[in-house]
């Protein structure tokens, strides 16, 4: 047993010892454009949502709740894909989820009826669900702690990217090609699958928690040759692996067990307060805009503003975080956010084009680093169902929001919809501040065993 250990702690300290380097690079690559693909297909929903109502005759609640419907497909997606892929690893996990996406946003665009475009908008999003906390769960346990917070970040970054290139694509192809078009656009990511299978390997540290000793040595001398054009030696122990024993029984529990309950739920309410007012943008504040006397071309272009902003406002929190540590920085994005969501609800004229850029910076940019800090926070053997909890469990935030805020608006309270959200982030600013474990430069090992690296204070 102590030498199994010793095996994997060398193993977890080469891979820290790596630079940045080309294969580094390319699985950011292949995770952010992941990103980017399921922000368009979960965004084009909100974009062509008003075209939608009008073929069909739905009301503005019963549009919502096609929205929730979807939503409750990525809320079942997260928790079963988070958990599955902590037994049959990450790899496997995030080629069915990008698969399952692909083909059913593609068949979305042949709906002939309300009741279909509800089931294939519910499976396509049940890949959707799963395939952000994988990739997630994915980069942060390849990534050197150093700059662990920067590289997942960046790659929860083509989020944003996505969510603008959706708003583009809603203004281009819905008023000219109608919201079938833009549905059909969502078989791209099956191009994904391809350069997936040939670049990135199974999680070392999965292979490690599942005593696949032999697997995981292969697969990092192959990353030292692309990094480094040679294998290194076994380098001495950074810190003993948190779990070198194949895990058994189901993760699930374990989130509660050996003084975990508290964090697990305020990561919880933290995920439930931000997705609320994330979905709530993201699904309905086209028609929010538009029920208000805005043009759709120019509902979706406020929508663009947010998204594009919101770009910059990831890859800000991502240098942010490694430089100034993720509590501090995370609270201050979801504190100043709340004031930010009330600037946007009373601002009017050009001024409602300043806060929206300003709400785009934290919302969605916070979410990127509160993921990286829930992955964090959690052993290896539990990792991907933590996060893909974190992500579903947020969902009961989210995904009555469509229908709640449909039938505010239906009943004319839709003035007060964005002070929601406000309120929402105030409370995740102060459930985050509650977690209370700072996570900044330490490897995941020493997280999660409380052991310092040999040489640190």
């Amino acid at each position: 047993m102590a030498d199994s250990g010793d095996r994997a702690a060398s193993l977890v300290a080469r891979l820290e010892s790596l630079p940045f380097s080309r294969w580094h690079r390319a699985l950011l690559l292949v995770a952010f454009f992941g990103i980017v693909l399921d922000a368009v297909d979960f965004a084009i929903f909100g974009a062509a949502l008003p075209a939608i109502r009008e073929e069909f005759g739905l009301g503005v609640a019963a549009a919502g709740l096609v929205g929730t419907i979807g939503l409750f497909g990525a809320f079942c997606g997260s928790l079963f894909w988070g958990s599955i892929s902590d037994h049959i690893g990450r790899r496997a996990a995030f080629r069915a989820t990008i698969a399952l996406l692909a083909a059913f946003t593609g068949l979305v665009a042949l709906s002939w009826s309300v009741a279909v475009l509800v089931v294939l908008r519910f499976i396509a999003n049940f890949g959707l669900g799963g395939e952000v906390p994988v990739s997630a769960t994915l980069v942060t346990e390849f990534m050197p702690s150093r700059w662990r917070g920067r590289a997942a970040v960046g790659m929860a970054a083509g989020f944003p990217l996505g969510l603008a290139l959706a708003a583009l694509l809603g203004m281009l192809i819905v008023p000219q090609y109608g919201w079938r078009a833009l549905f059909a656009l969502g078989v791209l990511p099956a191009a994904l699958l391809l350069f997936f299978r040939r670049t990135v390997p199974e999680s070392v540290r999965f292979l490690l928690a599942k005593g696949r000793f032999a697997e995981a040595e292969r697969t990092v001398a192959q990353i030292e040759a692309q990094a480094l054009a040679r294998p290194l030696a076994a380098a001495p122990a950074a810190a003993p692996a948190d779990d070198a024993a194949p895990p058994s029984g189901v993760a699930l529990p374990a989130l509660f067990e050996e003084g975990r309950a508290r964090r697990t739920l305020l990561l919880w309410l933290v995920s439930i307060c931000y997705l609320w007012a994330s979905n709530g943008i993201l699904f309905m504040l086209p028609t929010i805009l538009h029920d208000r006397g805005l043009p759709l071309s120019q509902a979706i272009g406020v929508t663009l503003v947010q998204a594009s902003v919101g770009f910059f406002g990831y890859a800000a929190c991502g240098f942010l975080i490694d430089r100034f540590g993720r509590r501090p920085v995370l609270f201050l994005y979801f504190f100043i956010g709340a004031g930010f969501h009330l600037w946007f609800a009373l601002a009017t004229g050009w001024w409602m084009w300043l806060a929206i850029a300003a709400v785009g910076w934290v919302n969605p940019g916070v979410y990127g680093g509160a993921v990286v800090y829930a992955a964090e926070l959690y052993p290896t053997r539990m990792r991907a169902t933590a996060v893909g909890w974190f992500f579903g469990i947020g969902r009961i935030g989210s995904f009555p929001a469509p229908y709640l805020i449909g039938l505010m608006l239906a009943s004319g309270l839709g003035a007060y919809v964005l002070f929601t959200f406000a309120a929402t982030y105030l409370v995740a600013a102060f459930a985050l501040l509650a977690v209370g474990r700072e996570t900044k430069g330490l490897a995941l090992e020493q997280i999660a065993g409380a052991t310092p690296l040999k040489g640190s204070a």
